[in-house]
């Protein structure tokens, strides 16, 4: 197979067959369609002279059998592929793995917080500390399959000292009077995906990607197939969501459940209007759990509802102080009625 154009990639990557040998596919490195067809050239001999791949391995190896072998197939894969274009564009895809020093990492670090590193055309800007631990995580991944799947020798680095201090988990919620503003300033298609934020605590890619066929009316459920810990996550749907699902025809309940037209702009412009300050969509996540927390829910509750893998990472919104008892999204849902009617209920509760 020629060398082809891989989406999200300005390099050309190639796809060679040998008989008997299995398919090796891989990143040349090269923007240039001449030296990434003598890269080609160059693998394809030393795979027929009886290399399953060079000797000693160079970054483009390593990734590229990193990324065949095992990132291709995990849920982060997008994030997983960038990294490694960012991670071959600064240490060379030629250099060998063997050579990477504590001081090479180092200077990635600096660059990718500087906003220093191109691939191809393209220029990366600031990124935060945890997107570089993102990176160095993905680059210690490679390295250690290249070891343990194939035998590499690899660069003895100090990870630990290596990883950059993060700043503590930022939380950011809502008040009621917040969201309040916040539906009031949106959108009419931004205020369903909002309603769906918060009485869900899904993330923005389950809610933007959700479609009818993942939704049960009479069950009140969705079914998210894949969560960013690779799991399936069951969520409940409240009466407030319920009712903005209800607004959609049965006949029309195909494809996509919400319009997600312009969202990056009219969801900035609701929180404008609404004069929040320092509020990002994930915090409406955050306002899901920081309400079913002060709602009464125990953090084992807020745990499952958000498709956490442990309580440690739900560990964040222990210190909000909890008062009742019910599920999670019966506790949001219940926060998001008419005042009059919760009046009611907390009435003959008592």
């Amino acid at each position: 197979m020629p060398i082809y154009r891989r989406k999200g990639s300005p390099h050309f990557w190639m796809s060679i067959s040998i008989p008997g040998r299995p398919r090796f596919r891989g990143s040349t490195g090269e923007t240039n369609e001449r030296k990434a067809r003598l890269v080609e050239a160059e693998t394809e001999q030393k795979m027929r002279a009886g290399l399953s791949r060079p000797a000693a391995w160079r970054i483009r190896e390593c990734f590229a059998a990193y990324w065949e072998d095992h990132g291709q197939h995990q849920a982060t894969e997008d994030d997983i592929f960038r990294s490694l274009e960012i991670l071959s564009a600064h240490f060379g895809a030629d250099t060998e793995i063997i050579g990477i020093t504590n001081s090479l990492v180092m200077d990635f670090r600096s660059l990718r917080r500087g906003g220093m590193i191109k691939v191809g055309d393209r220029e990366f800007g600031t990124v935060s500390p945890s997107t570089v631990n993102r990176d160095l995580a993905y680059l210690k991944a490679a390295l250690t399959w290249a070891n343990e799947m194939h035998g590499q020798q690899i660069p003895a680095l100090a990870w630990k000292r290596l990883r950059m201090a993060e700043p503590e988990h930022r939380v950011r919620f809502a008040g009621e009077d917040e969201y309040t503003r916040l539906l009031q300033g949106a959108h009419a298609s931004v205020q369903a995906i909002i309603v769906a934020a918060v009485t869900t605590g899904l993330r923005k890619d389950n809610i933007l990607g959700l479609e009818w066929h993942q939704i049960d009316l009479g069950r009140r459920t969705i079914t998210i197939p894949r969560t960013k810990g690779r799991k399936p996550l069951a969520v409940r749907i409240s009466p407030p969501l319920a009712a903005v699902l209800g607004r959609t025809a049965p006949k029309d309940r195909i494809g996509k459940v919400f319009d997600a037209t312009n969202f990056r702009k009219r969801f900035a412009a609701a929180v404008k209007a609404a004069g929040l300050v320092d509020f990002h969509f994930h915090d409406l996540r955050h306002t899901f759990a920081s309400w079913a927390r002060m709602s009464g829910a125990d953090l084992a509750d807020i745990c499952d509802a958000l498709g956490h893998s442990t309580v440690a990472v739900t560990m964040r919104y222990a210190h909000i102080k909890p008062d009742a008892k019910d599920t999670a999204f019966d506790r949001v849902g219940a926060m998001l009625q008419p005042r009059k009617t919760r009046r009611v209920s907390h009435s003959k509760a008592q």
